[in-house]
């Protein structure tokens, strides 16, 4: 027999929701997680990005004099601590990622802490730089890894 029926390698989004679906399928589920859960969406992309813009759409809404007004509000003064922002934009990442941990284990998928590689047929090896790895067979594997953009040599990425 297998470890698993199913092990997923990465999980960011997709990796997440595909653990949920196999769980509800009944299906004994592993994923495998190299950084963080939650991907570039939750901890560096969309929910980071989101909360800033909320943070700017407030501070626009604030400075909109003729709008105050009319809802009966004076507002005399403005202000904002750039590192409270990112704080708040990270807690939010924090928070959404406790929270996709927590579905995970709560409805029984095995977390594994590690880059995953696919070593032969139904066999992953998953661990981290400087500890042994370990090998798990799996009678279905999904590629869940995301990506990361190539940048050709002589292109300089400004920021």
């Amino acid at each position: 027999g297998f470890d698993y029926d199913l092990v997923i390698i990465g999980a960011g989004v997709g990796g997440h929701g595909a653990a949920l679906h196999a769980v509800e399928e009944g299906l004994k589920t592993a994923i495998i997680e190299g950084d963080v859960v939650g991907g570039t969406c939750v901890n560096r992309g969309c929910v980071p990005s989101k909360a800033l813009l909320a943070v700017s759409g407030r501070m626009r809404e604030l400075h909109d004099e003729h709008h105050m007004k009319s809802l009966g509000l004076q507002v005399s003064s403005t202000g904002y601590d750039r590192q409270a922002v990112a704080d708040h934009a990270n807690n939010l990442a924090s928070k959404i990622r406790s929270n996709l941990t927590n579905s995970m284990k709560a409805m029984g998928v095995d977390i594994l802490t590690g880059f995953g590689k696919i070593v032969g047929k139904q066999k992953v090896r998953y661990g981290k730089v400087g500890f042994p790895e370990k090998e798990i067979t799996a009678k279905n594997i999904i590629i869940a890894t995301g990506s990361v953009p190539f940048v050709p040599k002589g292109i300089e990425i400004d920021g």
